[in-house]
């Protein structure tokens, strides 16, 4: 797996040269399998495909509907549900959105061969933003970050109603297209992004993610496309997170080799533990992969539960779904099948 391809799927070599310790890291991660070979990943596709397909079948449905945003990863999560024998309808609902963004989303679907459906919900947007601006003045007009997020998250909120709304009338479940890179970034709307079933939650936004979208199909234009949230509240993800999905990925991959080699690390002594020296780029990326770390690890356990006396009610309900309900590709303890990993 050559080091260049990753620099170039992930977009890096068109956003700078790696810094010093990102560079050398990058190299050890690929040469410690952290960042899967084409081979390795090959049997992700064929894992991922079957699960998909199991659950079809064990679960009594093969309906899924999703958002068809313009980027990689509606795509993908669309290409590995057809592939998996799935009926899938791709809805373009932009507000407010670029029409490149969806003229990507369209021509996935045409690609993928995908049912198509479009809904323009920018009127229903403009109409909550103004009832909302009945409680908040700044609301309509405010151009500061936490009036645009607000905005956003009501864009994404309203198109999974929307989604939601369809999967009762086609009689299926709405796919979750979030990836991993996100999930640590919090790059997500709660109750507005993730779905029912997530096939790629586990891959990482900067390699996995289009060398996968290639792979199996995803258009060009889409798996090269600059990735956004097609929310209007900064300037693409990367500007937001404050870091490439690159750094981002490899940052996260060497927090978690430093906690494993010492649990009792503290944020602090972190940047000493990876032997950062004098990168300051490295240790500023470093510092933002932490904060968004820290202010968003309560989406990751949303809703969360207290450990309180009672708590072991829910062990009650869960075992019970366990042992008569829940499909067998979902039951803890399931032995891998022969499909890869």
């Amino acid at each position: 797996m050559p080091y260049s391809e990753i620099l170039a799927l992930s977009r890096q070599a068109a956003a700078g040269e790696l810094s010093p310790w990102f560079d050398a890291r990058l190299k050890a991660q690929i040469d410690a399998g952290l960042f899967l070979g084409e081979g390795r990943l090959a049997q992700v596709r064929d894992r991922i495909t079957g699960q998909l397909a199991d659950y079809r079948t064990q679960a009594g449905v093969g309906t899924a509907v999703l958002g068809m945003s313009g980027g990689v990863d509606s795509a993908l999560t669309a290409a590995l549900f057809k592939r998996a024998g799935w009926r899938v309808i791709g809805f373009t609902l932009p507000i407010r959105q670029d029409p490149v963004e969806t003229e990507r989303g369209v021509e996935a679907c045409e690609a993928l061969g995908l049912e198509h459906l479009h809904l323009d919900l920018s009127p229903e947007y403009e109409a909550m933003v103004a009832a909302l601006g009945r409680v908040d003045e700044a609301m309509p007009g405010s151009d500061d970050t936490p009036a645009r997020t607000r905005r956003g998250n009501l864009r994404a909120r309203l198109r999974m109603i929307t989604l939601y709304d369809q999967a009762h009338r086609f009689g299926g479940i709405v796919a979750s297209t979030d990836n991993f890179s996100e999930l640590g970034a919090g790059f997500w709307t709660l109750h507005g992004d993730v779905g029912d079933l997530a096939p790629v939650q586990g891959l990482i936004k900067s390699w996995e993610i289009p060398w996968l979208a290639r792979e199996v199909g995803v258009p060009e234009k889409t798996w090269r496309a600059k990735p956004t949230d097609g929310l209007g509240i900064g300037g693409g993800d990367e500007a937001q997170i404050g870091a490439t999905y690159l750094e981002w990925d490899i940052t996260v991959f060497a927090i978690a080799d430093a906690l494993r080699a010492d649990p009792q690390l503290t944020a602090e002594r972190l940047a000493e533990a990876l032997d950062m020296g004098g990168d300051d780029h490295a240790r500023r990326i470093l510092g933002t992969v932490l904060a968004r770390l820290r202010m968003t690890w309560h989406k990751r356990v949303n809703p969360i539960r207290f450990d309180h006396p009672l708590a072991d009610r829910f062990a009650l309900i869960d075992r019970a779904d366990e042992a008569l309900f829940r499909p067998p590709v979902l039951r803890r303890g399931d032995v891998h099948d022969d499909r890869g990993l």
